[in-house]
């Protein structure tokens, strides 16, 4: 009973103390790594999308290629947030996708609202000149922080 007590008050310690480094520590990513984040991940996504279509471009037809395009860049984001957190830009900013409703990773949904946002929200880019969570953070409930 003595080692489930301890076990419990442990597993509080942690949480509680991930809780204050997010929130009470602000160890949010600041609009300067976020910036750097997106400007990273949109070079990497252009690098890929012109290996893509050097490679393949004998067999892509032109009209395809805005879908093409569209439908890369939305598993971009969706398959490296869903992986591990972190797309390549956060990797190099040394950054991470956290979730504020659960300790820990972020949950599926929040990882598809978050893409589905930056898709469909032309202006989801410009959100971050005005506040400091971007509109696809707000709407998923998630935060970007420092590692």
């Amino acid at each position: 009973m003595l080692l489930i007590n301890i076990v419990k008050k442990s597993i509080w310690f942690f949480v509680f103390k991930l809780l204050y480094y997010v929130y009470v520590k602000n160890v949010m990513a600041s609009k300067t790594i976020r910036f750097l984040n997106f400007l990273l991940d949109t070079i990497f996504y252009l690098l890929i999308m012109v290996l893509f279509f050097r490679i393949f471009r004998d067999v892509i037809d032109r009209n395809n290629v805005k879908w093409i395009s569209i439908i890369a860049y939305f598993l971009y984001y969706f398959i490296f947030e869903l992986i591990n957190g972190r797309t390549l830009g956060k990797i190099i900013t040394r950054s991470k996708v956290v979730s504020n409703t659960i300790v820990g990773r972020v949950t599926f949904f929040q990882i598809i609202g978050r893409t589905f946002v930056r898709l469909l929200v032309l202006f989801d880019a410009l959100s971050f000149l005005f506040f400091q969570k971007g509109l696809h953070d707000w709407i998923s409930k998630t935060t970007v922080v420092r590692l």
